[in-house]
């Protein structure tokens, strides 16, 4: 054991390097996630659409008018402009914060703890913590990790100061606090920890150590202002009327989640149960080690970290988020080291007993961990997690409700959107699903009077008479079509909403028509319309100007390019920009009546696969991919063809042409690697 003991101390930081790297390595290639893609790659001021200068980041309200969090935007930024927005760089450097928080974590402990063994075993603990997973698998929590980072080196500097009177490294430690604060405001206890750590190990000099820990204050008041100026969505606190009840039920949830992290993926307990959590582990905990400054001192830490997230001064509506608790879970791991290591000392003898807290412990982490990580794998396993979770969301309801149209699951889907609808009888967009969901199941005539009742109840709303435009596209009557189109954009821009991702939709479907009645000059105008207002393609008009030069191959590259840079969530409008180039590159002015006459051949393939007649359908597939190399459509049902009639080795070919034009579709890999 001693040798082994040894090893620990003469690689303990390479240990945690190595360990923090397995566990998370899955994640590096995780796509965007949920809050990803408004946070960063459609925030035009961290993408680079909108050029800005370092100052502006710290203006409230300029980057995001619901959060202040200007240091971690800044890093966003500066990721994107050497990497890209690249998914794997951004989980690159989010791992790299949370390791590097983990081992500053440990040099602070073992400055605290005053014991090497103890507080090694602690990090090894907060780096399996599961409830640290949301902020290190999403990239939108990067934030948190950061904070993490600078408030330990803040905390070391300070004690460093104290101790040793460097006065310089007071300065260090003030700077570190305001970097932490501005990258996330977890950070804004540690004024309050720090006067927790002075009272408990150095209470002879508390009158001194205020008016260092004061200088601190500033900053503090002037981040909370400046925070105030910013959250202007006042509905994220919310003046509910909960019950003293209540309040401690969900402190002692938090509590419960902060030590033994099960109800992540393995049980879902009701937070009503656990009113007195908080109660009965102060008490066990202050009963067994009163005398123990330290062990009191990280009691007081739990404490002053997960009451400025509790329900118990700021109720919100739902249960907090795992992130928030990235602080206090440190007393978490470091009391549960005291706990094993006071086992320790108790079974001497008793070689099971000695170690059981140890392998408990580590054993529980770690199952909880394998089960939550891959939930943060893409937006699909996140929303079907999510609604597990919290299905009477109508956010996660709305998600989840996608997924089962993806799946072609439309009975699911409609018994929950109609289930939506009764609950919240005003969402335009559970009324949009619907619609959807009735075309797919062929209940056109149901879907236009569905469409008529939304004119009634949501009179300015353009989207119903997009719905109408989908619909009439659908029956081939391009007439209804047109006229369905104009009037949506009348609308939207009567809403002053012609802008941005409207104007996208509105391309988009401008160029679909554009196709359907031939109007080859609007059709080349719809192009470059799109490619000089898609967000994604960050180019300053350029790709406009390779559209008038008509330089096809320039075009089919740029368009791969970004196939392979942005996430699954672009990769449907960036493969149908690049099929419209395809056809006017290859047939010219025959371009809209070829592709008209391609997806009359795409629905006659589908009428023969309803009636069984697969050597039909599989022929006009094929034909319709010799005609247009980047029939996204035609690939997916000849693929899924070959599935069903047994053919796996033909329907890899077709798979792996897909993965070649979109390496980014998570569905298309699992059926891929799966053959």
């Amino acid at each position: 054991m001693s040798k082994f003991l040894k090893f620990i101390k003469k690689y303990d930081i390479l240990i945690l390097l190595i360990l923090g790297i397995i566990l998370y390595f899955p994640s590096f290639f995780y796509n965007f996630v949920y809050d990803d893609i408004p946070f960063i790659v459609n925030n035009q001021y961290i993408n680079g659409n909108i050029p800005i200068n370092l100052f502006d980041f710290f203006i409230p309200k300029f980057v995001r008018d619901d959060i202040y969090i200007p240091f971690t935007f800044i890093l966003y930024s500066g990721i994107i402009k050497i990497f890209g927005i690249s998914s794997f760089a951004f989980h690159f450097f989010n791992i790299v914060f949370y390791i590097s928080s983990s081992i500053a974590l440990f040099y602070l402990l073992k400055k605290i703890i005053r014991s090497y063994y103890l507080s090694f075993f602690a990090v090894i603990l907060y780096i399996l913590h599961p409830c640290h997973i949301e902020c290190t698998a999403w990239i939108a929590a990067m934030g948190y990790n950061v904070a993490m980072l600078f408030f330990c080196l803040s905390c070391l500097y300070f004690i460093s100061a104290f101790d040793e009177d460097k006065k310089i490294n007071y300065l260090y430690s003030v700077l570190f606090y305001v970097l932490a604060i501005l990258s996330q405001p977890i950070a804004v206890t540690l004024p309050a920890i720090l006067f927790l750590w002075v009272y408990c190990f150095r209470k002879e000099r508390l009158k001194e150590s205020i008016k260092y820990i004061c200088a601190y204050i500033p900053f503090l008041l002037f981040y909370l202002y400046l925070y105030k100026q910013t959250v202007l969505r006042t509905d994220r606190f919310l003046s509910i009327k909960y019950n003293i009840f209540d309040r401690f039920s969900t402190l002692g949830f938090d509590l419960l989640n902060s030590f033994f992290p099960v109800n992540l993926c393995i049980i879902k307990p009701n937070p009503s149960l656990f009113f007195l959590i908080p109660l009965v582990l102060f008490f066990v905990f202050c009963f067994f080690f009163r005398e123990n400054k330290r062990y009191l001192f990280f009691v007081g830490f739990e404490i002053i970290t997960i009451l400025p997230y509790s329900n118990i001064f700021f109720p919100i509506e739902v249960a907090n988020s795992e992130r928030y608790l990235l602080l206090s879970s440190v007393s978490s791991c470091v009391l549960i080291s005291y706990l094993s290591f006071y086992i320790l000392k108790i079974f001497k003898k008793q070689i099971l007993l000695k170690y059981i807290s140890f392998i408990f412990f580590i054993i529980l982490y770690f199952l909880s961990f394998t089960l939550y990580l891959p939930v943060w794998k893409n937006d699909r396993t996140f929303w079907v997690y999510a609604y597990n979770v919290n299905p009477d969301n109508i956010n996660v309801d709305r998600a989840y409700s996608k997924i089962l149209l993806e799946d072609k699951k439309y009975d699911e889907a409609l018994i929950l959107v109609d289930r939506m609808i009764e609950k919240h009888p005003t969402n335009f967009d559970a009324y949009g699903l619907k619609v959807i969901i009735l075309m797919n199941k062929n209940r056109t005539s149901e879907a236009i009077e569905l469409c008529h009742k939304m004119e009634n109840l949501f009179p300015k709303e353009f989207k119903t008479n997009l719905y109408f435009f989908d619909i009439y596209m659908a029956l081939k009557d391009y007439d209804k079509a047109l006229d369905s189109f104009k009037m949506a954009e009348e609308k939207c821009k009567k809403s002053n909403l012609y802008n941005n991702n409207n104007l996208y939709i509105f391309t988009t479907k401008r160029i679909k028509l554009n196709y359907i009645l031939a109007q080859s000059d609007e059709f080349i105008e719809s192009l470059k319309l799109i490619s000089n207002n898609f967000v994604l393609l960050q180019d300053n008009g350029k790709f406009s100007k390779i559209l008038e030069k008509k330089d096809y191959k320039s075009r089919e590259e740029i368009c791969l390019d970004y196939l392979k840079k942005y996430s699954d969530k672009y990769s449907q409008s960036l493969i149908f920009l690049l099929s419209c180039l395809y056809m006017q590159e290859t047939y010219k002015e025959n371009a809209s009546t070829i592709m008209k006459s391609l997806l009359e051949e795409m629905d006659k393939a589908e009428n023969f696969l309803k009636t069984g007649d697969n050597n039909s359908a599989e022929k006009i597939y094929l034909s319709v991919i010799s005609k247009n190399e980047y029939m996204y459509e035609a690939y997916y049902n000849l693929g899924s063809l070959y599935l069903q009639t047994n053919r796996p080795d033909e329907a890899k070919k077709i798979f792996g042409k897909i993965l070649e034009i979109n390496p980014n579709d998570d569905q298309i890999k699992q059926i891929y690697f799966s053959l």
